[in-house]
């Protein structure tokens, strides 16, 4: 199963929100990307989409490892709709998660309809919903760097806990790799080595083995084992890992790496990662992973940018606080910003970032501008004092894109202070 649509209304910051991940032909989108400021609303919308595919006891014991209530402040009653759908059979189910507060503790109850009921269908109730057909796994943004764990068969709970409590470990990588290499086939085993070798952008002379002293890889460098990784690499191999291992347990003798999916919920994707490997991971993960629906957010445009690269349907959400409450605007990156850099991005209305120079310089810029645009005859003897003097402290400063647009920026000088003199 994968998910269609969000629906919250009274949860943390939103007053009510409904957002739709559907493509025109009314199949789920495998990339979705949450941008935003800090305290907007991100990881809320990602534990509140893990919350909705849970059943009952699942959403009581995750909701119980957050602080305060889950509830919009000052509010009794809200509610969380998740619509999946079950593409094997092509029908859609609407998860209807309520949570109420008696003023001391919240309660939650939940049902099950038929069809797309974030979308006002009435659908008939479903008192079996086959919820083992939901495979799903998600890491917060505090995520450990490496796992210590291992279990014995698959719970959504347990897959989904490292959203809601930072310290729960994964599981331990090389007992995941382990477990890989000895339920499946040699062919499988070199298909998870390849996996690897792509999300950590090595070479392919490079190796990567599991031996009886651990995990390894090699490289010109030499060869290393995994506790020597640094924490970009053992961060990624670790997730990767655990969500192949997951679905190890969860397919048991029907699991092939080939044909993976499932939803993959990830706060935060840049973590420990160089600008490089943040340019490449959208595309490298989704290459690597085809059937697998990921939803993330990223605090960076390159990670942003990477959506542009895909050749499945993507999105990108934008998530901010306006007039108390927060709210949800949607970018198509293919269609609205094809051909942008990283900085054309942060200065977008995606990112609103002002300025991509240095505060200082920013302000200096400002300032100058302010006096610029002033008649001539206008300005005092301190502002024009300021004018020559932030004139000198820019001059020899990169402030075009390029070699040519400095010789242009330098002509349009020359010309008005050619202007000035006549």
């Amino acid at each position: 199963m994968k998910i269609l649509k969000l629906r919250l209304e009274n949860i943390k910051c939103f007053e009510e929100i409904e957002i739709s991940f559907e493509n025109d032909e009314g199949d789920a989108r495998n990339w979705v990307l949450f941008v935003g400021d800090n305290g907007q609303g991100k990881t809320t919308v990602l534990r509140s989409l893990a919350l909705g595919l849970c059943d009952e006891a699942g959403v009581e014991a995750l909701r119980a490892d957050l602080y305060g209530e889950f509830l919009r402040r000052d509010e009794v009653k809200g509610c969380i709709e998740v619509c999946l759908k079950d593409e094997t059979i092509s029908k859609e189910y609407t998860v209807k998660t309520l949570i109420e507060s008696d003023g001391t503790d919240e309660s939650v109850s939940q049902k099950v309809f038929l069809g797309d009921c974030v979308n006002k269908k009435n659908g008939e109730e479903v008192k079996d919903f086959k919820r083992d057909k939901i495979f799903a796994v998600s890491y917060g943004a505090d995520r450990p760097v490496t796992g210590k764990n291992s279990y014995d068969e698959y719970a959504l709970v347990d897959s989904l806990y490292t959203l809601f409590n930072y310290e729960h470990s994964l599981w331990n990588p090389e007992i995941a790799a382990s477990r890989v290499k000895i339920n499946a086939s040699t062919k499988e085993w070199r298909k998870l080595q390849h996996i690897l070798k792509r999300v950590l952008m090595l070479e392919d002379e490079d190796e990567i083995s599991l031996e009886s002293t651990g995990l390894h890889i090699k490289t010109g460098r030499g060869k290393d084992s995994f506790h020597t990784f640094s924490d970009g690499y053992k961060s990624l191999t670790s997730v990767v890992l655990d969500f192949l291992c997951w679905n190890l347990i969860y397919k048991l003798e029907r699991f092939h790496i080939e044909g993976l999916s499932g939803i993959f919920i990830l706060d935060e994707l840049e973590q420990h990662l160089h600008p490089k490997w943040q340019k490449e991971i959208v595309k490298i993960l989704s290459t690597q992973f085809p059937g697998v629906q990921f939803i993330c957010s990223t605090h960076t445009p390159i990670c942003a940018l990477g959506l542009s690269d895909l050749e499945c349907e993507s999105l990108l959400f934008k998530v901010a606080y306006v007039n108390n409450h927060s709210d949800i605007e949607r970018f198509d990156l293919k269609k609205q910003f094809k051909g942008y850099r990283a900085d054309q991005i942060l200065t977008s209305n995606i990112f609103d970032l002002a300025d991509t120079r240095s505060v200082s310089i920013q302000k200096k810029l400002e300032e100058y501008r302010k006096i610029y645009l002033k008649e001539e005859c206008e300005r005092n003897k301190e502002e024009r004092k300021k004018l020559l003097k932030i004139e000198k402290e820019l001059k020899g400063l990169p402030m075009w894109d390029n070699e040519k647009d400095r010789i242009h920026r330098e002509e349009l000088i020359t010309l008005l202070k050619n202007q000035k003199k006549v």
